[in-house]
């Protein structure tokens, strides 16, 4: 993690409201997982708070027009509608491609850097890159997410082949590391972060929610996946405890 990491999207003198974020949906065409989830959506609308998707939200998105189906283009007009009156921030996941180059304007911000920071002093991470000994996802990451891949699934006949091997691959690459969280990774992303003056970080991909509290009161937490059980996490408008729990039973609390 050489590169720049971050950008700052919030501004100082904006008054603090709810943060609904949402992790690994895992959205799949032709199931009822679709459903509940524009449900969800639907039910957002109108209400206070601004909207983080920390990545994975489709079980696959090739953020191309030749691979886009309806249910990527009725999230993307969502987010379009949603950020005139709340920011909408999105995370590249290990099962998105080149979104944060061709549909950046559908959100408030979207990157596919590592994380993202925000000048409250929040970060948000999708976490794939986290575990430095998963090395064959790396590879096969670096392999696939880069301007040559790209040219080819976006231009040439073999194309959709390509993208059927992505999709069968992202199944086989890290089934072990899937199964427990790198404990004392995170913990030293943290520490190292809450050195940089980070005071929360937010990470998906792990589908498991944990909570660490480093040595100078910062605090991590990976959130638990929308695809199991619907749950989404809240960092309520005066930034106490973080809520975690089924969408149907936070979101009122939140919208009304």
């Amino acid at each position: 993690m050489n590169r720049e990491t971050h950008r700052t999207i919030i501004s100082p003198d904006k008054h603090p409201v709810p943060l609904i974020m949402i992790a690994d949906a895992h959205i799949r065409r032709n199931t009822s997982d679709g459903d509940a989830f524009f449900d969800m959506l639907a039910a957002l609308e109108g209400g206070p708070g601004d909207v983080v998707f920390l990545g994975d939200i489709f079980d696959l998105w090739i953020a191309l027009p030749r691979y886009e189906n309806a249910q990527h283009r009725a999230f993307l007009s969502w987010c379009r509608r949603q950020k005139a009156h709340r920011r909408i921030g999105f995370v590249e996941g290990n099962h998105e491609f080149f979104l944060a180059g061709g549909r950046a304007t559908a959100f408030t911000w979207c990157t596919d850097l590592p994380w993202w920071r925000d000048v409250e002093g929040h970060l948000f991470c999708h976490g794939d890159r986290i575990n430095r000994h998963d090395r064959n996802y790396l590879a096969f990451r670096r392999l696939t997410k880069n301007p040559v891949t790209k040219a080819i699934v976006k231009g040439l006949p073999m194309g959709p082949d390509l993208v059927n091997t992505i999709k069968h691959r992202l199944k086989q690459t890290n089934p072990a590391f899937r199964k427990s969280l790198p404990l004392d990774l995170l913990q030293a992303f943290a520490e190292a972060r809450f050195a940089e003056g980070v005071t929360r970080i937010f990470i998906g991909h792990f589908h498991h929610a944990f909570h660490y509290r480093g040595r100078q009161g910062g605090e991590l937490n990976t959130l638990p996946d929308w695809s199991s059980l619907g749950w989404i996490s809240i960092l309520p408008a005066d930034r106490g405890r973080l809520q975690q729990g089924p969408w149907q039973n936070l979101l009122p609390t939140v919208c009304g």
